[in-house]
């Protein structure tokens, strides 16, 4: 007699489905981002389970040799110049993922499922990825060996990681790294650069995680503290910030710009004549973000600013103060109902865990980031109160996957925890609202 060795929660299935078919629990906060996030296809829940046991089992999987990586995307064949239909659609099964992931991993295709006529999941084609617009349906992504984004509407809802199903909330990531990203801002700059800031480093780390060497980012303040926690020589050391502006390009505002009001009208103007040149300022960021990653893959770390300036890379940390081996780690989860949990210095495996552990110890106001050869990403910064290291641990699951969704659900959580300046929130929300409008017509691309 044969008996499952693992079987989906069907709690876990059932709540999900209520959370992706209701309305109210796909848009933000406030309801002012609903315009942007539409409502997707949604999956049956016996489709539900299927697609996220195959995209689990598949992620298991090797091909050749490497890890398989995939996204599946519900949603109806395409007639696009760029999607490639199969002439009879294949079976949806972990087998079959496990032999197209390869294949449409670099660059990044979505492999495209839809019932057939007699409801049976099967796969029609692929069509090229996009991280520059919103994807509104049921979307699942294989992360590495147990790791599974669940997302709709633009947005990551849950995830498997290991033997567990979990429902996604980023806030205490948040309410951890947002004191320090605000901390370095200039005078009179507004603070929705704080966001871009964040989002950017989340995007480093996301491809620093997928060149599988892993590696170890260190984000300092604009001083030379940080050299003290560096062994000399620094080998790759020089400074750039990798980043070719044109110069008839819409400029992000300057640090001395009037903030609130300012920022107010270029964004109203965004949805006229700048409009182009944001979109192409945003992938010029992009591509500053892909040259500094890049150097991730020499041993050591890499060190930068908060605003992308990098010092060096292929550098060794070294320990300033032997109290680190003493403090404690608070544990910060990004998941629903997770509790802060504490465990000893002694706790982190690896050589890379804890230099990055000691490196933030001895640098208060840094944050140190690592990510290991399997796809584990680790962020540590001090507590200012107390000796205390917050570790958010499984922040691989966080890293903008959803691509500019994301990033905009981030917008939503910033707004809701009120890291706007005070003339925004006088306003309500029309300064939401600018940035709204231009999103909803840039966006949504026929």
């Amino acid at each position: 007699m044969q008996f499952s060795a693992f079987q989906l929660n069907h709690q876990f299935i059932n709540q999900l489905w209520e959370r992706i078919s209701r309305p109210q629990e796909t848009a933000a906060t406030g309801s002012e981002f609903s315009s942007v996030f539409l409502k997707g296809n949604i999956p049956s829940p016996e489709h539900l389970a299927l697609i996220i046991d195959a995209a689990y089992w598949a992620s298991f999987a090797t091909e050749e040799g490497d890890p398989v990586a995939a996204s599946i995307m519900l949603k109806q064949s395409e007639h696009a110049s760029d999607t490639f239909h199969f002439d009879t659609p294949l079976d949806f099964s972990s087998k079959t993922l496990v032999k197209l992931g390869p294949a449409l991993e670099n660059p990044k295709a979505d492999i495209g499922i839809w019932p057939d006529q007699n409801g049976i999941l099967k796969i029609w084609g692929f069509t090229p990825s996009t991280h520059e617009l919103i994807k509104p349906d049921f979307w699942v992504q294989i992360l590495g060996p147990g790791r599974v984004l669940i997302m709709y509407s633009g947005r990551t809802i849950a995830a498997m990681t290991g033997n567990q199903a979990v429902f996604i909330d980023p806030r205490g990531i948040f309410q951890t790294l947002m004191p320090r990203i605000a901390a370095q801002a200039q005078p009179g700059e507004t603070k929705l650069l704080n966001l871009l800031r964040y989002n950017a480093i989340l995007k480093m780390v996301q491809q620093m995680r997928a060149h599988g060497k892993g590696g170890i980012i260190l984000v300092v303040p604009e001083n030379k503290n940080w050299m003290q926690s560096i062994k000399s020589p620094i080998k790759y050391t020089g400074g750039a910030n990798f980043l070719d502006m044109s110069p008839n390009q819409t400029q992000l505002p300057p640090p001395d710009s009037p903030g609130f009001s300012h920022v107010l009208s270029l964004i109203e103007e965004m949805n006229l004549p700048h409009q182009k040149d944001w979109i192409e300022a945003w992938q010029q960021v992009q591509q500053q973000i892909s040259r500094i990653a890049r150097l991730t893959a020499v041993d050591g770390a890499l060190v930068m600013t908060f605003n992308r300036y990098v010092y060096c890379f292929g550098a060794k940390i070294r320990a300033q103060n032997i109290k680190a081996s003493s403090a404690n780690l608070q544990i910060i989860e990004p998941f629903e109902g997770h509790v802060d949990m504490t465990a000893p210095y002694s706790s982190l495996s690896g050589t890379r865990h804890q230099s990055a552990a000691q490196f933030a110890y001895d640098q208060p106001g840094s944050i140190a980031i690592t990510a290991s050869q399997d796809g584990n990403v680790t962020i540590f910064t001090r507590s200012d109160h107390s000796d205390t290291i917050h570790t958010i641990q499984h922040a691989e699951l966080i890293l903008l996957h959803e691509g500019l969704g994301g990033s905009l659900w981030n917008l939503a959580i910033f707004s809701e925890m009120g890291w706007f300046e005070k003339e925004a929130e006088k306003a309500g929300k029309k300064y939401v609202s600018a940035v709204i409008r231009w999103l909803k017509s840039t966006l949504h691309r026929e």
